[in-house]
């Protein structure tokens, strides 16, 4: 027994991490075509996955002296490795579905760098074991962040919340659970541990609700944008990045996926030089459509200088597209 769960242990590492990230990859290119079962999946089985701590924590070692059944231990001694190991590989599989909502040229490209980092990091067996797994409090912390990254997309799926109310609702579970895993026992049903609890739900909430617009607004996906002089059948003609002074009209345009069922109000916010021109352009979107959701705004006359348009989310300002284009003297 002991040496199939090595064998198992060992060709799980070697191969399911990147197994997982490329069903991370597949997710992404194919979520043009509506694919919403992919983040609520992966958080249904990061929920169910949370057994194995559950059962590290009930099940203890029996006293010195006492025999202890060979299943029960079993169980026992397998669990953490096993919530390791999966907990790794969802890891993998979110950081395309990240990557997928941000943008470069974004502060919000720093979550998904993050989460790229931490799966880097995780390959490095023995560094990893040493500042992560054999530390209680970093790997509640560590195994929470991860959490937290698959409920933002599944909580957007199956409930069709804003970005924010996702992350939101997705900041309480995770530090409710990460609560949970480090209080002592004798915590758990006693008032004082109980306002513990609370404080630090509230706490990472209020934090990562008001950081929300650093964020990217996953599972928003905007696959395609540009800047052109007419729309036709909602499709950009004229597309291009410089414009002559004087062009009548240019629009910004772009297209954009989201759960299926889903509507969102959305904004669009012009800059010249830097600086923004008039107030935010409101609408919303739909998810579910084949081609994906094309939505536009236009400018009559752009006076001559350096433009951009960005499309963010209603509520929190969450970034979704961004278009750039120059007025020539």
């Amino acid at each position: 027994m002991k040496d199939l769960w090595a064998s198992l242990k060992t060709l799980h590492a070697c191969y399911a991490p990147w197994i997982s990230l490329a069903l991370g990859v597949l997710t992404r290119v194919l979520s043009h075509r509506g694919v919403d079962f992919a983040p609520k999946a992966v958080a249904i089985l990061a929920l169910a996955w949370l057994l194995p701590l559950a059962i590290t924590r009930w099940l203890h070692a029996p006293p010195q002296g006492t025999r202890e059944p060979r299943f029960h231990c079993f169980v026992r001694t397998v669990s953490p490795t096993v919530t390791v190991l999966l907990y790794k590989n969802v890891l993998f599989f979110l950081v395309p579905i990240w990557f997928g909502s941000s943008h470069v040229d974004s502060i919000n490209v720093l979550v998904p760098v993050l989460l790229g980092a931490m799966a880097v990091f995780s390959c490095f067996a023995q560094r990893y074991r040493e500042l992560v797994l054999d530390n209680p409090r970093v790997r509640v912390l560590w195994t929470a962040v991860i959490l937290f990254a698959a409920l933002v997309p599944a909580t957007a799926v199956v409930a069709f919340t804003s970005p924010r109310t996702s992350i939101i609702i997705s900041a309480l579970v995770a530090s409710v659970v990460a609560w949970l895993a480090l209080a002592p026992t004798e915590n758990l049903l006693a008032w004082r541990g109980l306002l513990s609890m609370v404080r630090l739900s509230l706490l990472a909430t209020a934090v990562l609700g008001l950081a929300a617009p650093l964020f990217p607004p996953v599972p928003f996906v905007c696959h395609d944008h540009g800047i052109g002089t007419m729309l036709v059948n909602r499709e950009l003609v004229g597309r291009a990045q410089h414009f002559p002074s004087g062009t009548h009209k240019v629009f910004a345009w772009f297209e954009v996926t989201l759960p299926r069922r889903d509507r969102q109000p959305i904004a669009f916010q012009w800059y010249r030089d830097g600086g923004p021109v008039g107030p935010p352009v409101r609408t919303s979107v739909e998810g579910g459509r084949k081609n994906g959701y094309r939505t536009a705004t236009s400018r009559l006359m752009p006076a001559v200088g350096s433009w951009r348009v960005d499309l963010v989310t209603g509520q929190s300002s969450q970034l979704i597209g961004r278009s750039t284009f120059v007025v020539d003297p």
